[in-house]
């Protein structure tokens, strides 16, 4: 299995950008599909499509604050000189229904990413931030 992470907008109203995501590491993989903004898409855009700045750099994001419905988060930090980036993913289906039992599904997986894969990454981000609900997508390639 091939490692990447794809992300696409499938459903929108005023309030709500409903995405999904599919992500593997070539081991572990999961798809969910949950609930953002389009301005916190483009926040993570905005962020990737520059990171690293330096060896030191980190960042952290989620699509939500908290763990009660499905999520996708994803942080990274640079693991040597060349700006090679080790990503923490997780991938989480959770579904609450009233007297029933809960749906939860989570995946944690790592990625190892080339920087220029990472940059690409948060212009498609900012694409699919703008674009036409189910217009494109944003995909991260290139795992090391």
């Amino acid at each position: 299995m091939e490692s990447k992470i794809v992300i696409s907008s499938i459903w929108e109203d005023e309030d709500l950008f409903e995405i999904s995501i599919f992500g593997s590491n070539g081991s572990f993989s999961g798809q969910t599909d949950c609930y953002t903004t389009r301005d916190k898409i483009k926040e993570l855009g905005k962020i990737l499509e520059k990171f690293p700045i330096s060896v030191k750099d980190k960042f952290k994001f989620a699509t939500r604050p908290k763990e009660d419905l499905s999520y996708f988060s994803i942080s990274g930090l640079c693991i040597d000189n060349s700006g090679h980036t080790l990503l923490a993913i997780t991938i989480a289906h959770i579904e609450t229904f009233t007297n029933t039992r809960n749906e939860n599904y989570k995946v944690n997986f790592d990625l190892k990413v080339e920087p220029l894969a990472i940059n690409t990454f948060g212009k498609h981000l900012m694409r699919l931030a703008t674009e036409t609900i189910a217009k494109t997508e944003a995909v991260l390639k290139n795992a090391i």
